[in-house]
């Protein structure tokens, strides 16, 4: 896969008094963007989750470069930048679809844990989890 794109219109809910998203939302469109990307990758997070296995947040960075306004529509790219079978990291892209300004860039850092929250690594408990991630992340296995 190497990178996911997601659409996601801006509601205008999002929005502040200004019509501009509200900076929070990016972290959501963040999240939007990393689920649909685990679900092209042919990895159903349910099942994961039901095999015991977890994914939580370590880190958010968000980086502004533009605003995004009520009924853009935005495009996030979403790749995974780093995986060692225990820790991800994925970055992210969000452009406005009609002009393709970046509006914004960030990345997230997680770590896979049983679910006492226990850093798990999913080569040894799940070998075929662990070869989509790799062949998600473009590279060769190690």
């Amino acid at each position: 896969m190497i990178e996911s794109t997601t659409e996601v219109v801006v509601r205008y809910n999002e929005t502040d008094k200004m019509g501009i998203v509200h900076h929070s939302q990016y972290v959501i469109y963040f999240e939007l963007a990393r689920t649909h990307f685990i679900r092209e990758s042919g990895i159903s997070y349910r099942k994961v989750e039901e095999e015991g296995l977890m994914m939580p947040v370590l880190g958010v960075e968000a980086h502004y470069h533009s605003p995004a306004f009520y009924d853009d529509t935005l495009i996030v790219k979403t790749k995974i930048a780093a995986y060692d079978s225990i820790r991800m990291k994925f970055n992210y892209k969000i452009y406005r679809k009609t002009d393709r300004k970046l509006l914004a860039d960030g990345s997230s850092e997680h770590c896979w844990t049983d679910l006492s929250l226990r850093p798990v690594s999913i080569r040894r408990k799940n070998p075929e989890l662990h070869q989509l991630i790799v062949e998600a992340a473009g590279k060769a296995e190690d």
